[in-house]
């Protein structure tokens, strides 16, 4: 679907999410401004400003990035400034350049990747549960 052949390597989408919902930015094309989709997208151009992807968002190698992004899961193998935010998985593959702060549930980091800046791991929610060393404690 959005597979696409980098450096011997198959770029595709990290889940196979069945959406029909799919933008494209083609690498001659360059957005200054805000791109919010409800379904998977592939950025292969250069883009200036905020993203917000529901599904997955996959960014070729020859794209070049100075946006604050958001996605469920998100595969980079091209250059991004801005703070990164993945729901679920963050891929960062050998060419990838990442510079700026990360959060997310999973991370992939391949060899020769470059990131510089922080990485936060955003925690599955989870019910309370009852502490038994402090309710033991309490009986004292």
């Amino acid at each position: 679907m959005f597979g696409k052949k980098e450096n011997g390597t198959t770029i595709k989408p990290v889940s196979n999410s069945s959406s029909s919902n799919i933008t494209y930015i083609a690498d001659d094309c360059e957005i200054k401004g805000s791109i919010e989709g409800q379904g998977n997208a592939r950025i292969d151009g250069k883009v200036e400003g905020t993203i917000n992807i529901a599904g997955d968002l996959v960014i070729g190698q020859n794209a070049v990035l100075q946006a604050n992004i958001e996605a469920k899961t998100i595969s980079i193998a091209g250059e991004i400034r801005g703070n990164v935010k993945a729901k679920e998985l963050l891929e960062l593959a050998s060419s990838a350049r990442l510079y700026g702060d990360i959060n997310t549930k999973q991370l992939k980091i391949d060899q020769g990747a470059r990131f510089v800046g922080s990485s936060n791991y955003e925690e599955v929610a989870s019910s309370p549960v009852s502490n038994p060393v402090t309710k033991e404690n309490d009986k004292k």
